[in-house]
């Protein structure tokens, strides 16, 4: 049974039986470390506050009991982004104009949302876990960039930088890219000490929310070009799809799979990326690596035959590939670092 708490009760007793609470640079105030446990979750959190108007997080969080936590967004000028490195979450937004919202946010997805006065409650399970990064900013740091080319940004940004009328949203803007695995990577394994990490933070932290604005303006300029899909045609992709993963150590090419749901391969490329945000390839190789991570972390299979059960023959080629995706060789993840 699911129990309801709100925010400040949670952290009451996350206070209470708090293990370690630790300041990372306390002479220049850069942030802290907590890590924590209560009676529904164990909590690891780092907040890094880069200037007045942008912080960082890097969350862990496993819930040891099934919990629904409400809480509001009480600032009047906060943007958020959140990227989900590993599994899924489910809030449920209901803001003060009576709109209900339930987004299911997804691993290896990130997400964009500006929700003032908003109440947000985040439903957790027994034994579920997520890790996420997020970023918390004032309109302020992009008016700092605007020299008169605002319109180059998203309707919904341009209106709120104008501050004329904005509207409350909240965007799923697309699959993780590899561009943003790598930042996303550097600012989990950031180096130096002191300013100069805090320095190194603030350009990945700033780097991380460009490749994303660039995504979503790139998603608005697609949709002019998007080709139109009949019903079967969209069901057809989707049976691709699983074809692709069902044999994802042994993929068919582009031609075959297509010859199997009986679709031209060029309606299967162009509608394959419309729907799912990805070509077929990045799509796979996405998918072979996230289960040759789960593969390696079972410790199980030493290096060389998960590169076999996701399809390489060459294990210099596979770890090339997993460093990519990941940043870390598959020898330093199946050690558990």
């Amino acid at each position: 049974m699911k129990i309801i708490i709100t925010e400040s009760d949670f952290c009451q007793q996350t206070q209470e039986s708090l293990m370690q609470r630790e300041v990372i640079d306390n002479s220049n105030d850069f942030g802290r470390i907590e890590i924590c446990q209560n009676r529904f979750s164990q909590i690891n959190c780092q907040t890094v506050k880069l200037r007045s108007s942008l912080n960082l997080d890097i969350c862990k969080k496993l819930f040891d009991e099934s919990a629904s936590i409400k809480s509001q967004y009480k600032e009047t000028y906060i943007l958020i982004s959140n990227f989900f490195i590993s599994d899924n979450r489910k809030t449920i937004f209901s803001s003060i104009q009576g709109i209900t919202k339930i987004s299911q946010q997804i691993v290896e997805d990130s997400y964009l949302f500006y929700l003032p006065d908003t109440e947000q409650i985040e439903q957790s399970l027994t034994d579920e876990g997520y890790c996420f990064i997020s970023i918390h900013l004032d309109i302020k740091v992009l008016q700092n960039f605007l020299t008169g080319s605002e319109e180059t940004l998203p309707k919904q940004l341009q209106l709120l930088i104008e501050n004329s009328s904005p509207q409350l949203f909240h965007r799923q803007n697309g699959n993780i890219t590899p561009a943003m695995r790598t930042v996303l990577n550097q600012i989990l394994n950031a180096p130096h000490q002191g300013i100069i990490q805090l320095m190194y933070l603030e350009s990945k932290t700033l780097e991380l929310l460009a490749l994303q604005l660039a995504q979503w303006v790139e998603a608005e300029k697609g949709k002019q070009k998007n080709i139109n899909l009949k019903p079967c045609e969209i069901g057809k992709i989707y049976q691709a799809k699983e074809i692709l993963l069902s044999n994802h150590a042994k993929p068919p090419n582009i031609q075959s799979l297509a010859e199997q749901v009986k679709i031209h391969h060029m309606k299967l490329k162009k509608g394959f990326k419309q729907i799912f945000g990805a070509t077929l390839f990045n799509y796979l190789y996405n998918y072979r690596m996230e289960i040759a991570r789960n593969l390696l972390l079972e410790n199980k299979m030493n290096v060389t035959e998960v590169a076999s059960s996701v399809g390489y023959s060459n294990s210099s080629q596979f770890a090339a590939a997993f460093k990519r995706k990941f940043g870390i060789t598959p020898k330093v993840c199946r050690q558990g670092k």
